[in-house]
């Protein structure tokens, strides 16, 4: 069933910002005897990083990379569970979105041959604002005989 543990399973700590969440993990270390080397040597992550983000002064933070193998190295996982006495809160707070405006999936964007001459002219044009106006008509030349050029054959 949603949001009831299994039998085997115990909470170890609970948390509801960074802080509280270092804490919990700090407490597990401490209660399954585990140093930041050993730490370190089971989460795959460099050496002394376990010190660095369990330290009473920390230097890193647990991130996207680091999250999961320093989990895994204190045998825990972590679930989201609602928060009845917030929700209640939050509903009485805000009004509800209108379903309409919401997209349903990926936007599909073609890119077509017509759009990527646009955007060339744009940046050609945004270029030349920069360069010297020798340089603008020596490429405005350029590309005036490939035009002439290419309306021959």
């Amino acid at each position: 069933m949603e949001g009831d543990l299994e039998d085997d399973e115990r909470i170890i700590g609970e948390f509801t910002n960074y802080d509280e969440m270092i804490a919990a993990l700090r407490a597990r270390a401490a209660e399954l005897s585990l140093s930041g080397p050993s730490i370190d040597n089971l989460s795959g992550l460099p050496d002394r990083y376990a010190a660095k983000l369990l330290g009473p002064h920390q230097i890193r933070r647990l991130g996207a990379t680091s999250l999961g193998p320093f989990l895994g190295a204190l045998a825990v996982r972590c679930r989201i569970i609602e928060d009845k006495a917030a929700l209640e809160k939050l509903r009485s707070q805000t009004t509800p979105r209108d379903e309409r405006y919401v997209r349903n999936g990926a936007v599909h964007l073609q890119l077509t041959t017509r759009f990527f001459q646009k955007i060339g002219r744009l940046g050609g044009a945004n270029s030349r604002k920069y360069l010297p106006k020798r340089l603008v008509k020596q490429l405005a030349k350029r590309a005036a005989a490939a035009r002439w050029k290419k309306g021959a054959s």
